[in-house]
């Protein structure tokens, strides 16, 4: 850590209410000088993105297009929401960092099931300019926690 902590401008995306309080809990006691936004679903979290230019994203992977509004209309879940965002960043060339917290082990459906391991492998090679690497959620355990600071830290060291 830096003499001087600088802030951030951060955007996590996030659909599960529970999972969107503990990190953000979490973060704002950690980095109390960056400037935290919010977005439920792919599309708005995409949208915000656009607006605010974060320099850092904590990203859900398993995500809806659109923020649920009651029990109306078609919003299947998208179990690889997050690799659609990380590729429309990409598109829209925004200069983020971003790093997965996730609080599934694999994702899709048989016989495209992909492990976190492998998922993770795939976006670094994929989107190296980007992409910061997959946490592990779960909240009964901390282990997420210190790595999410650390990838917060090494996005300060790139923002510099």
């Amino acid at each position: 850590m830096s003499d001087v902590d600088h802030s951030l401008r951060v955007l996590l995306v996030e659909d599960d209410e529970n999972k969107k309080q503990r990190i953000l809990s979490f973060y704002e006691s950690s980095f109390p000088q960056d400037t935290v936004f919010w977005a439920p679903a792919l599309v708005p979290g995409l949208r915000k993105a656009k607006e605010i230019s974060p320099d850092f994203i904590i990203l859900d992977m398993t995500l809806p297009n659109y923020e649920q509004y009651g029990s109306n209309g078609y919003n299947p879940m998208r179990p690889f929401g997050g690799r659609e965002f990380l590729r429309q960043a990409a598109r829209l060339r925004l200069n983020s960092k971003i790093v997965v917290v996730t609080q599934f082990e694999t994702f899709g459906a048989a016989p495209n099931v992909v492990d976190l391991e492998s998922l993770d492998h795939q976006l670094r090679s994929i989107f190296p300019e980007h992409y910061l690497g997959a946490i592990y959620y779960h909240a009964s355990m901390s282990a997420w926690q210190k790595k999410l600071s650390d990838a917060r830290q090494r996005c300060e060291g790139s923002s510099q």
